[in-house]
């Protein structure tokens, strides 16, 4: 059972009234990082045990690559105590290569389907900490965060890592830093256009959303005043929020519509399913799928 907290009406233009959330696997550790595949599967990482697996409606959960967040489990460097040292975010790239957001790598690596590769993996000349959240934008850009949550004792190692939790921008080889306003910058998203880049971060010190300009990175305002873990927005560029209270759903003005409910406290989701209209949710030890989430007389994203 869930139940849906209903701030304003009009929610129900955009999801349907009558969702059912179904658990597709309940036997991970700590899940993060969904994505979809159009051949009709979603993968999605286990950070704990330092592999990516491959699930689908009506299938069980298999390992699709092992090693996918470092090939050094056991580095003191790393947040040991919560094993904070696999894969995070998953995303395909511009050529179907997956992309993965590494903890223990301390870097974003690239697997072409035979073999994991590094990619991104340093600024001026020194290991990212562990990079949890990417979006990338159609024109070969790719923003990611970089929090200390894979380091030892979740903290800053300055000495080794970099100095700062920062967003950057890659494209084309070069790194631009963008944002640097946060100590533990999480979820990120574009907007439907790709003009607006959302940041967010799941501390309650730090209960802000900010919004960016993609065409110089340059900050425009603070969005709303609330945590989140994972980001993501639908065709109407709503905003979909992963608390600890649960979904949140906000309009484009930053206010509440919906609160669902869920079993256990969502990390991430990702569209997916026929015309992206199924919602996939990583969340602790679970994995849930709503389908036909989206209100279907809505048209294609």
């Amino acid at each position: 059972m869930h139940a849906t907290k209903v701030y304003n009406d009009s929610v129900f233009d955009f999801i349907n009234k009558d969702f059912e959330i179904k658990t597709l696997a309940d036997d991970c550790q700590f899940t993060e990082g969904p994505v979809w595949n159009e051949e009709g599967f979603y993968l999605y990482s286990d950070t704990p045990t330092n592999c990516i697996y491959k699930i689908s409606e009506g299938s069980k959960k298999e390992i699709y690559l092992r090693n996918s967040g470092t090939n050094n489990p056991d580095d003191p460097d790393l947040d040991q105590e919560r094993k904070q040292i696999g894969s995070n975010a998953l995303a395909y790239d511009w050529n179907d290569d997956l992309l993965v957001c590494q903890h223990g790598g301390h870097g974003i690596a690239k697997y072409n389907g035979k073999t994991l590769q590094p990619f991104i993996n340093s600024y001026h000349n020194r290991p990212f900490n562990s990079p949890n959240d990417f979006i990338i934008q159609s024109n070969h850009k790719i923003y990611f965060s970089d929090p200390p949550y894979g380091l030892k004792g979740g903290k800053l190692n300055p000495e080794k890592f970099q100095p700062l939790a920062g967003v950057y921008c890659w494209q084309n080889g070069e790194l631009q830093l963008i944002c640097d306003k946060y100590q533990y910058p999480n979820g990120v998203c574009l907007s439907n256009d790709q003009k607006i880049l959302y940041i967010c971060s799941s501390k309650p010190f730090e209960k802000f959303i900010s919004l960016y300009d993609t065409s110089n990175n340059q900050f425009i305002k603070i969005f709303a005043e609330e945590n989140s873990d994972g980001i993501e927005v639908d065709r109407h560029d709503n905003v979909f929020l992963c608390t600890k209270e649960g979904l949140v759903i906000l309009n484009q003005n930053g206010e509440r519509l919906a609160l669902i409910e869920l079993p256990t406290i969502p990390s991430n989701i990702c569209w997916g399913g026929k015309n992206l209209n199924d919602l996939f949710i990583t969340a602790r030890e679970n994995v849930f799928l709503i389908q036909s989430f989206r209100n279907t007389d809505d048209a294609n994203h």
